[in-house]
């Protein structure tokens, strides 16, 4: 068999290998993530949420299905926070963990992040589905702190008052960021005068 038949069979094998593989990790988190999949947040749209969450050295920046863990690296690389993320997507949770190898002040979690009590959390970040965001409103509602922030990719938490919806400055990842503080977003608890007061 000539050498350029087998060196294409191998390539489109491992290809095949490793789309089963991904596709088997989806499936294994299903009845927890209801179908959710990981899809990484555009760099972009990280950069302009952090811009409206300035945080002290030191403080707490939980990242919810943290995926490769990008959002966890580029706060921890602008604020010099404490970074946890939460993974149980296999395949995310190894490639997150191998990113941020030797990198101080992050850790990445393999824990189904509804059975962690968030109450430390001065900013928690998400990039979840709709169809999981009416049990995420409940969890925040009630655990959060006092002045805690919540960046929400792409999706609103329902019945809850952003203090500002961002947008990047890019064609291509110009879905909403909504940025939420408690208790100015929930309902009834927007602050008198309207503004965001984060500082």
């Amino acid at each position: 068999m000539p050498t350029w038949l087998i060196m294409t069979f191998t390539i489109l094998g491992t290809a095949a290998v490793l789309k089963l593989v991904h596709a088997l990790a989806i499936v294994a988190v299903h009845p927890v993530t209801q179908g959710a999949m990981y899809v990484s947040t555009a760099r972009v749209k990280i950069r302009r949420a952090l811009d409206a969450v300035s945080m002290k050295p030191g403080g707490l920046f939980v990242d919810l299905g943290c995926g490769d863990g990008r959002t966890l690296r580029e706060a921890r690389r602008r604020y010099g926070v404490i970074c946890h993320g939460y993974e149980i997507n296999p395949l995310a949770f190894l490639k997150a963990t191998a990113l941020t190898a030797g990198r101080k002040g992050i850790k990445i979690f393999y824990r189904n992040f509804w059975k962690v009590d968030l109450g430390k959390a001065d900013v928690v970040s998400c990039y979840l589905f709709p169809d999981v965001m009416p049990r995420l409103e409940k969890k925040l509602a009630g655990e959060l702190a006092h002045g805690s922030r919540v960046i929400s990719f792409n999706f609103p938490i329902p019945g809850w008052k952003p203090l500002s919806v961002l947008h990047a400055d890019s064609k291509l990842h110009n879905d909403p960021i909504y940025i939420y503080r408690i208790p100015d977003s929930l309902p009834g608890g927007r602050s008198a005068g309207g503004e965001p007061p984060w500082e």
